[in-house]
């Protein structure tokens, strides 16, 4: 079990660019990325043999879901690389965007990187805003994803409209098992899948911890609360996107089942755990 931070804190990441830098700079290639955020925690790569034996993870990850509109979820986002999707994302206020960490930590440039808000589709429609700033969690794990939490400063504000609106976050209470939650995004339809195009959501049973940690063979910290079942996940190129319960953001997409939808419980960011709730606040002033 890895340790629970006492205090909170944070990493800051500006881009800087030196017209005279004596080191030649290539950027990460889009196939490099997306194998990045598509990859899983560290000990369950090795360890894949100790729990069902023949499922598989995955890293980032709508399976058995349907098609939705950004007015029907106006607080998703698509985060972009050299405008390719690779990532979701939620708005959190007019300036602020809540992904994940491992969505982010490889540190691109911020100029690299960008928010597409309201639209359904995430290649065109909507506004493109550039990154000004980016945070990730101080004790962000990128070998075991524990504390994946990251937030974005956009340049220019996503103004409030009917595909454009900031979502509430909890305070101390995580969500409540009995309620759906629903999990939006951009991510395949299946395992082994592709990125689509019209937004998708799918609505997922709440896993108590206890529960999610059998399932996954004591991985499960208290940062990380979980959902789904047969049949119905979350899937590559949905990392980072929201999980929300009566209107309330309360979990990120992390990780989980490579095999999306194979019955293994999905893993979310449990915003209300004290450290991430500070984290954002203290970022954001949200």
């Amino acid at each position: 079990m890895r340790r629970i931070v006492g205090s909170l804190q944070v990493a800051v990441v500006f881009a800087i660019c030196c017209a005279d830098s004596i080191f030649a700079y290539s950027p990460l290639p889009l196939e490099a990325v997306l194998a990045r955020v598509n990859r899983v925690p560290h000990s369950l790569s090795r360890g894949s043999q100790e729990a069902n034996p023949g499922d598989g993870y995955r890293g980032a990850r709508i399976v058995g879901g349907s098609k939705t509109t950004i007015e029907d979820v106006p607080y998703q986002v698509s985060l972009r690389y050299f405008n390719n999707h690779i990532c979701g994302g939620s708005i959190i206020s007019h300036s602020w965007v809540l992904t994940a960490a491992h969505c982010l930590d490889w540190y691109p440039k911020n100029n690299e990187i960008s928010v597409r808000a309201g639209s359904t589709t995430q290649s065109s429609g909507g506004s493109l805003h550039a990154v000004f700033y980016y945070h990730l969690h101080g004790q962000y794990d990128a070998v075991e994803f524990q504390w994946d939490v990251a937030t974005i400063r956009v340049r220019t504000p996503m103004v409030a409209g009917p595909g454009r609106v900031a979502i509430s976050l909890p305070s101390t209470d995580e969500w409540s098992i009995g309620t759906p939650v629903t999990v939006t995004g951009w991510g395949h339809l299946a395992y082994r899948g592709k990125v689509v195009e019209n937004l998708q959501m799918v609505r997922l049973d709440v896993v108590s911890r206890e529960i999610c940690n059998q399932s996954w063979t004591g991985y499960i910290t208290a940062d990380m609360i979980c959902a789904g079942g047969v049949g119905k996940d979350a899937c590559n190129g949905d990392s980072g996107g929201p999980a929300a319960q009566g209107g309330v953001q309360y979990g990120i997409v992390s990780w989980g089942a490579i095999e999306c939808g194979n019955g293994l419980p999905g893993v979310f960011t449990n915003i209300a755990h004290p450290s991430i709730r500070n984290f954002i606040r203290c970022t954001t002033m949200v």
